[in-house]
């Protein structure tokens, strides 16, 4: 089973929402990756306001990741919720970019092209969470 804790999950959240809008254009199927990730965390209303409100601090968000396991999460939903409306927006791809840079070169990221794989790695890694 995947290191992962719950605050790392939130923080994964509340960084695939900010991927979501950083292009002004929240896509209908970023909405629904979305909504299916704080499904599978069985996010309570009150996490999901917090998280509405939530600004995300690069730095703060990746050093506050518990473990590999959880910064690999992000990543790949990163990824996941670029390539979820088809295209991925230069907005998009400079935040993900920052992000692997900051991960430090211990990480893998799939070229652009293959980003659509993430999205079952992903609900994959939210299973194997769940009790």
């Amino acid at each position: 089973m995947p290191d992962i804790t719950r605050d790392d999950l939130k923080i994964v959240l509340a960084f695939g929402i900010h991927i979501a809008k950083i292009d002004d254009d929240f896509a209908v199927w970023e909405k629904r990756i979305l909504a299916r990730f704080a499904e599978a965390i069985s996010l309570t209303e009150e996490e999901r306001a917090e998280l509405a409100n939530t600004k995300v601090s690069l730095s703060d968000g990746l050093d506050r990741l518990s473990s590999q396991d959880a910064k690999y999460l992000l990543l790949k939903t990163l990824c996941a919720v670029s390539h979820s409306d088809g295209e991925a927006h230069q907005a998009e791809i400079d935040f993900i970019s920052r992000v692997f840079a900051k991960l430090g070169d211990q990480m893998f990221m799939l070229p652009r092209n293959e980003w659509g794989v993430y999205e079952g790695e992903v609900f994959g890694i939210l299973e194997a969470l769940s009790p």
